[in-house]
């Protein structure tokens, strides 16, 4: 059964002595008044509902259109070659983040090896670029083959994380890359033809 609230009104007077010892002015009476009649609010139990995390719409780009807008320094060694690496012809979205993936090269030609850069920087893969800020990045390789003349495209992939799916879908992919590596003659070349033997 409810217990029913009560209110308690209590008036207490406090006498201290009807007049002051100097024959003055009575002390004053001081009443108090306690009235009670409100209990405090619940506190709210429900769990604070959180808010789903909203994931940035992504799309893979095969190649980029880059060129060679950095200036590379090249090593000694013959068999190395480095080259600069800057995104072209693409406008991106504010909002829009490229991120650079692993580049590739005919492997029948050339392998990736970042030494021929010696130091330069940053490298490719994960290298981030934006509307705002495109730096260049540097790929180094070596020659496999001892066959000259013959050009091999370099191929830089990406991710692309944008502000919305329309910004996604604005960016081209059907432009290509414009740098490449040719391919140099390596020591001496083997004779074409086998050289007659004299006979007596």
């Amino acid at each position: 059964m409810r217990a029913l609230v009560a209110t308690v009104s209590v008036t207490v007077l406090l006498l201290t002595g009807c007049s002051s010892t100097d024959g003055g002015t009575p002390t004053p009476v001081v009443t108090a008044t306690a009235d009670d009649t409100t209990e405090p609010a619940p506190e709210p139990t429900d769990a604070e509902s959180t808010q789903p995390e909203q994931k940035q719409p992504s799309i893979s780009i095969v190649s980029l259109p880059i060129g060679p807008g950095a200036q590379a320094d090249q090593p000694s060694d013959q068999s190395k070659q480095c080259v600069g690496v800057s995104l072209t012809g693409l406008d991106l979205p504010h909002g829009t983040t490229l991120t650079y993936g692993t580049p590739g090269v005919d492997p029948a030609l050339f392998e990736l090896d970042q030494s021929a850069c010696g130091g330069q920087g940053p490298e490719c893969p994960g290298n981030k670029v934006t509307a705002d800020d495109q730096p260049a990045c540097y790929v180094g390789v070596r020659q496999v083959t001892p066959d000259e003349g013959q050009h091999a495209t370099l191929v830089v992939p990406a991710t692309a994380t944008c502000a919305s799916a329309e910004d996604c879908a604005s960016i081209k992919q059907n432009n290509t890359s414009s740098i490449g590596f040719d391919t140099r003659a390596l020591g001496n070349p083997e004779p074409s033809e086998t050289p007659e033997t004299p006979t007596s």
